[in-house]
């Protein structure tokens, strides 16, 4: 099935998407927890705008989704379920907030497992230079002072406050107008959801049925093969009940009711879970039609054995050479980062993190496990093989250490093959060929992650084939817009994470306003098949 907007949806998420609609109750039920009666301004109808965007979630994402909808002229909501905004944003770059990387690859840069073509919509929506200039202009913008750390490619705040970009963040919002409140969580119960569409039900016996009184015939198992004329319809139905299509309902604790037009879902995911992430918007998408792609701990850690299981917490290398061989896969995928930090329970460093997710997706679905080799000082085996037999009466483990392998390390290596305490000119030929592959290429043992306590972010949500990446509107259900971590797409550490949370955000809140992109919106859209959808040329 296509909506007239060139989506598509399934037959069921259509029909779930229809009964909602009808029922008054697009998003089932919002559940405020809290002080809602402090918010009953809500449900002023003098307050109303005649656009009202409510955000649930008051990160990175929902913050700049809330201040674009406002600065379009949108009466704007913040939900957020915790007592301050931006929990996550403080915990950032160790306190100091990498807000953007001074350049990026969006192909190599970030990860879905949908479709790249979704992805890079999104991106083009916004270049990396006019998201800066946001960031840095006082007046139409946040207002932060940024510099660049030159070694690491990132930008941070001339302060290396991450407090100063949250707080800067949120005034910009509340300066748009922008209404933030605390305290104030949403949940979708089964049963509410089974009430929903009993509703959407009972909304349609009571059209079917007023059809029936004005003499309408209805035939079923008929088909249309072809048309000789056609005529507009002659009357309205007055029995047939009023319907507000272009109102989202719920209801606050209290139970009251609060009314808003458009809903943006930002609600994080599943990382960092003591800053109140538990994955609630992935659990409302999933009730509600969509079908998510697994959520997974990305950016986190691995557990595992030190070579000659050796505790070498606390060791760091600066310039090694990591790779991942997926299952199935021709290629090797490499690390984009150099670091590796040798942790009390096994693997953590830069080069891991960008690596990582493949072995957690495998290990949390069941899956035969990629393999991680390694290369603990980037020289190539040529290299190494004339270090090697340069290397005379010295002892193995100090031919290893002049060629840059950390002591520790080299004994720990030389334990494990079986050569600790041997000259190089003692080794047979079988014996160095081991010691080559253990320098250029040991593969890395690992047994386990570190999970969501660990994690930068969460990895799987939202498919980008269920959003309209013009927009960032839900395909499954109208009206509500998706950024952020809820969505299947994450970067790698170094500012990637906050460049897709601003981007995203960005472009559901001119959704949700109703002023996205007019180009964007105008050009095919592509699918998760590799299929493209027709432009939208309603706008």
């Amino acid at each position: 099935m296509r909506s007239s907007t060139g989506r598509r949806l399934s037959n069921s998420a259509a029909k779930q998407a229809t009964l909602m609609r009808l029922a008054h109750v697009a998003f089932p039920r919002i559940i405020l927890r809290g002080r809602a009666r402090e918010y009953s301004e809500l449900n002023v109808p003098h307050a109303a705008a005649d656009n009202h965007v409510t955000v649930v979630g008051g990160g990175a994402a929902g913050l700049t989704a809330a201040f674009f909808a406002a600065q379009s002229g949108a009466k704007v909501t913040v939900l957020e379920r915790t007592k301050e905004s931006g929990k996550k944003i403080l915990m950032s770059g160790g306190s100091r907030c990498n807000v953007l990387p001074v350049s990026m690859d969006i192909d190599s840069d970030f990860f879905t497992e949908g479709s790249s073509s979704a992805m890079r919509a999104v991106f083009k929506s916004w270049s990396l230079e006019r998201c800066k200039e946001w960031l840095e202009d006082p007046k139409e913008g946040v207002g932060l002072r940024l510099a660049v750390e030159e070694e690491t490619n990132k930008y941070f705040p001339e302060s290396n406050s991450a407090r100063e970009v949250r707080d800067k963040l949120l005034q910009a919002c509340l300066q748009q107008g922008v209404q933030v409140r605390h305290n104030s969580s949403v949940e979708v119960r089964d049963k509410l959801l089974q009430a929903c569409l009993r509703q959407g039900v009972q909304v349609r016996d009571k059209l079917l049925q007023a059809c029936l009184r004005q003499g309408v015939q209805v035939r079923y198992n008929s088909s249309v093969e072809g048309i000789v004329s056609a005529a507009p319809p002659s009357s309205d139905l007055p029995d047939a009940p009023q319907i507000e299509s272009d109102a989202l309902w719920g209801e606050l604790s209290d139970g009251s009711m609060h009314k808003t037009q458009k809903l943006v879902v930002c609600t994080g995911g599943l990382s960092f879970p003591k800053v109140g992430t538990d994955g609630t918007g992935h659990r409302i998408l999933a009730s509600l039609g969509h079908k998510l792609k697994p959520h997974y701990p990305a950016l986190t850690p691995l557990k595992g054995l030190h070579p000659a299981q050796t505790q070498l917490a606390g060791l760091s290398l600066y310039n090694v050479d990591l790779q991942c061989k997926i299952p199935g896969a021709k290629k090797w995928k490499s690390a984009s980062r150099t670091g590796l930090l040798f942790t009390h329970r096994g693997w953590s460093g830069p080069a891991i993190l960008d690596l990582s997710h493949y072995a957690v997706m495998a290990m949390e679905r069941g899956d035969e496990p990629p393999v991680l080799k390694i290369n603990w000082t980037r020289e190539s085996v040529e290299v190494w093989q004339e270090t090697l037999k340069a290397g005379g009466p010295a002892f193995v483990s100090t031919v290893l250490h002049r060629g840059g392998i950390p002591s520790k390390l080299a004994d720990a290596l030389c334990e494990e093959l079986g050569v600790a305490k041997r000259k190089m000119s003692e080794l047979k030929k079988v014996e160095r060929a081991a010691l080559l592959t253990a320098v250029t290429a040991y593969q890395l043992p690992y047994e386990n992650h570190e999970g969501y306590k660990k994690a930068e972010v969460t990895g799987g949500g939202v498919p980008l084939s269920e959003i309209n990446c013009a927009t960032m509107e839900s395909r499954v259900l109208p009206g509500v817009y998706l950024c952020g971590e809820v969505c299947d797409v994450f970067g790698r550490i170094g500012g990637f994470n906050f460049t897709w949370a601003w981007m995203s955000g960005r472009l559901a809140g001119l959704g949700a306003s109703g002023n996205a992109p007019v180009a964007l919106k105008n050009r095919p859209h592509p699918n998760d098949d590799g299929s493209w959808d027709s432009p939208d040329l309603s706008s």
